[in-house]
């Protein structure tokens, strides 16, 4: 997974011993007791998870002094927060390294695997545009796929291609959920037949009257009442931690590392290094069961993402 924060910090962030001094002093590149106030608008897409890693930036950057806050979490999809932080009007949000990667320009085809290439890479892109994005947490919120546990006994499938290799020989269909999202990228459905070079047979059992094009969560409940043998969804999701639910291993390396990296408008990391510091003990406490943990409260518990956010704050980071 990709190194801590604290391994990258001064190369990212452009942070060095003396930003780490000033904020243990409370400061914000402005020493005077009574320096003016500046403005940070934090923002992040409308899904439950990214509504959570909103607030986590939020709460925590409301101890910095002399900052004012504006809530714009829960705002707008990929292009619309990436254009919005890189043209200043919003400061900081939460952005996933395969999105910077493979989705957002100058968009890059070349599949690399290793957490730590993907952000490196991602981030030198995103300096180009004139955004920082800090060191990313060590979870992926990925693409999977996932079967009935029982049914993987049962027919021996572990993996994406023990999969496909049993959809090419089966004498009937194989029923599959997927969300829409996943069914219409480039980088879902359709282009993991092509990686993985599937065979007609392959595709045909995985395809057509076999296959449920839903929304996001609907999957597992699909998978769970037996409509469905095999579904897509998230590494981070909180359904994966229930019994009966295995993970196929993507033996062929077709889904990209998905790690969470605070991404932030670079004027304002520039005269406000410590924006990126103050979110350090943040990222170093997100793993991937604490994430599945997280949404799970938000899901399926139907708490609010400010009041979970904080709580972990307070139980975890402060």
């Amino acid at each position: 997974m990709p190194p801590t924060r604290r391994q990258y910090l001064a190369r990212a962030a452009g942070v060095g011993s003396g930003v780490a001094a000033g904020v243990s002093a409370g400061c914000l590149g402005d020493t005077s007791p009574a320096g003016p106030r500046f403005t940070l608008r934090i923002g992040s897409k409308g899904f439950d998870e990214q509504r959570i890693l909103g607030y986590l930036a939020y709460h925590s950057l409301r101890d910095l002094e002399r900052v004012r806050l504006v809530d714009r979490i829960g705002r707008g999809d990929t292009q619309t927060n990436w254009a919005a932080v890189r043209d200043g009007t919003i400061d900081l949000y939460w952005e996933y390294t395969g999105t910077v990667w493979g989705r957002l320009p100058p968009v890059r085809d070349e599949r690399i695997m290793d957490p730590r290439a993907v952000y490196e890479r991602a981030a030198a892109d995103a300096r180009d545009q004139g955004v920082e994005m800090a060191p990313p947490a060590d979870f992926s919120n990925e693409y999977v796929l996932v079967t009935d546990a029982a049914w993987s006994r049962d027919t021996g499938v572990e993996t994406i291609g023990d999969l496909l290799a049993y959809a090419s020989a089966a004498e009937s269909a194989v029923p599959v959920a997927v969300n829409g999202a996943f069914y219409h990228r480039r980088d879902g459905w359709p282009g993991l037949f092509d990686h993985y070079d599937a065979d007609p047979a392959a595709r045909a059992s995985l395809s057509g009257d076999a296959l449920t094009v839903t929304s996001i969560g609907l999957t597992y409940e699909l998978l769970a009442s037996g409509d469905a043998t095999v579904a897509n969804g998230f590494a981070s999701d909180p359904q994966l931690d229930r019994d009966g639910i295995v993970t196929l291993d993507d033996d062929g390396g077709y889904f990209l590392p998905y790690n969470p990296a605070p991404t932030a408008h670079a004027p304002t990391v520039d005269a406000h290094p410590a924006v990126f510091t103050a979110l350090e003990p943040v990222v170093d406490a997100l793993s991937e069961p604490a994430m599945r943990r997280l949404n799970r409260r938000v899901f399926v518990d139907g708490e609010l993402p400010s009041a979970v956010a904080e709580s972990f704050l307070s139980a975890e980071v402060r």
